[in-house]
């Protein structure tokens, strides 16, 4: 069902953002590996994005995005305790895989204009002013808590799907198969070449945006 370059980003973004969580705590020797880290998450990002576009059927947003309506339509069905019947990610799922996407978007984004105030900036810091690099500073902390929270409910979600619905959800995030699907309904290759490409590319152009950032002006050197 899940093809294997999904997973791995699933798993990938789980590590790296619970990484960036640690690193943003422990305090100011670890700012430089946070910002390495929010890169890696834009790269995630960016992958994700384009194998939303050209990845297998399961892990293309045509296959699973509906409108609103869909999802408000599917509450009821989320807190019946009847099994899960959706191959993929059902309507309350598909919105919540673009709000994380969202989330962490806006998120690694802000970060790129930010700065810790003592040794470490973003690459464009220096291009905006001190004024607008607060706000941008405080959106980041505040996006934080939004997507901690979705975090927590995505938790509480799969653990819901598990104990009241007998409903696995981790298990074909690990493995890629789900049980009672109509083998017709599975992917035949999880195209892992193609999905190489696609994080290559997305890599270069998060390097890239990284290190063609303008130099800031030499009045940032002086107060």
């Amino acid at each position: 069902m899940w093809d294997l370059p999904t997973r791995v980003f699933h798993w990938l973004l789980v590590a790296s953002l619970t990484a960036s969580w640690i690193t943003a705590e422990i305090g100011y020797d670890w700012t430089e590996t946070h910002f390495l880290l929010g890169y890696c998450n834009l790269t995630l990002v960016l992958f994700r994005v384009v194998w939303g576009i050209v990845g297998p059927q399961h892990a293309r947003f045509t296959s699973f995005m509906r409108g609103p309506s869909s999802a408000l339509s599917a509450v009821p069905a989320l807190f019946s305790r009847k099994p899960g019947t959706h191959v993929g990610h059902n309507p309350i799922g598909a919105w919540s895989v673009a709000i994380f996407l969202v989330l962490v978007a806006i998120q690694a984004g802000t970060g790129l204009f930010i700065s810790d105030d003592i040794l470490y900036a973003g690459p464009y810091n220096g291009v905006i002013s001190s004024s607008l690099a607060g706000t941008l500073a405080n959106i980041h902390h505040l996006n934080f808590k939004v997507l901690t929270t979705f975090v927590a409910l995505h938790v509480i979600a799969i653990t819901w799907y598990a104990l009241g619905k007998r409903t696995n959800l981790l298990r074909p995030m690990l493995t890629g198969r789900k049980a009672n699907v109509d083998p017709g309904q599975g992917i035949n290759s999880s195209r892992t070449g193609t999905a190489l490409v696609v994080l290559a590319v997305a890599a270069l152009a998060v390097a890239a945006l990284v290190l063609l950032a303008p130099a800031p002006s030499m009045d940032d050197y002086y107060y």
